[in-house]
């Protein structure tokens, strides 16, 4: 996932700020007692604490979820469906993957329980159970490409799409590239990428991650983010958090990823031709870029809705109710009521 500037790294600011002030072990039991005592509500959140993936409980239902790899031309990518209906894509964020939507011990989506929506979850490449090519030219355009192959294999003509942070990204590239193949498309947590009003910057948490990865100093990364004026963890503490983020995973996969995030830029007359509505969702307390960015791209989009989540921010939106019931809301009636 990726908020602009700030979105993820303020939750990442926090969780450093308090390791600097008591010892890492100590703030990592603090989480891990705190999750146990909200097992059964917020067990997603201990995730949410200490992983950069949103971790967050959009899927839980009744029947047990069913999951497999498809060929996307010549990248595997892992997939989850469950539930019957028309059919809904969630979309996740960078460095996260289709987990980050929630599961119960079925591997099933909380969304469905009440929705009657087909869900289908997947990992976009270069991410969890996926394929993660380290070649540039496979990122970018086949990140959306993915998509519609996806729909492809299900047999699906059209799908709603949920894109959240980074994935808002992709639903963005989906919509005006494929215009046909869309229901509805809801932005959350960030907008798409519009090329008439992109910015230099606007990606420089990816390129600054690119270069940690680089020179494989990801705990210097995690001290660089944290503002001049918050207190800094120490050197040791800021790689006990890297090793425990990034251990184990493909960072440079990740950073390749990113670094392909402006070839998703659409221009506006190619997303107007997607005609399906549209509902921009954030948190209250969402960092003033991606405030910007949503406020841009639906006044130049012209129609569309702003969901504004009470106390959210660029990670805790996806935890609130007030976001399900606005998704589901949106999704039944292509208009929020």
């Amino acid at each position: 996932m990726i908020a602009g500037h700030k979105g993820r790294l303020t939750w990442l600011v926090k969780c450093l700020t308090i390791a600097a002030k008591m010892g890492m072990k100590e703030y990592i039991g603090s989480k891990l007692e705190r999750g146990v005592k909200l097992k059964h509500r917020f067990s997603f959140l201990l995730l949410l604490v200490c992983s950069l993936a949103l971790t967050v409980g959009l899927m839980g239902g009744v029947a047990r979820a069913e999951d497999g790899f498809f060929d996307s031309n010549g990248v595997k990518i892992y997939y989850v469906t469950e539930g019957e209906g028309e059919p809904v894509v969630l979309i996740h964020g960078w460095m996260a993957d289709s987990s980050m939507w929630g599961r119960d011990e079925h591997g099933n989506t909380k969304l469905n329980a009440s929705a009657g929506f087909k869900l289908i979850a997947f990992d976009c490449r270069g991410h969890g159970k996926s394929d993660k090519p380290h070649d540039r030219k496979q990122y970018g355009v086949e990140l959306a490409a993915d998509v519609v192959r996806l729909l492809d294999h299900l047999h699906i003509d059209k799908a709603h799409l949920v894109g959240y942070s980074s994935g808002a990204f992709i639903a963005g590239k989906v919509a005006a590239s494929y215009p046909e193949r869309v229901l509805s498309v809801v932005y959350a947590g960030q907008a798409p990428v519009i090329f008439e009003v992109m910015k230099p910057g606007d990606f420089s948490e990816v390129d600054s991650f690119a270069r940690a990865v680089q020179s494989g100093d990801l705990g210097s990364y995690l001290i660089d983010v944290i503002p001049a004026d918050r207190p800094k963890p120490t050197r040791e503490q800021a790689e006990a958090i890297a090793k425990y983020l990034y251990g184990g995973k493909d960072v440079e996969a990740f950073a390749i990823c990113g670094q392909s995030f402006p070839e998703l830029a659409v221009t506006i007359t190619d997303l107007k031709k997607c005609q399906a509505p549209v509902l921009f969702i954030r948190g209250e307390n969402e960092s003033q870029h991606v405030k910007g960015k949503i406020e841009t791209a639906r006044e130049l989009l012209g129609h569309g809705e702003i969901k504004i989540i009470p106390g959210g921010d660029h990670i805790t939106t996806l935890t609130k109710p007030e976001f399900e019931a606005a998704l589901l809301d949106f999704l039944r009636h292509g208009q929020l009521q």
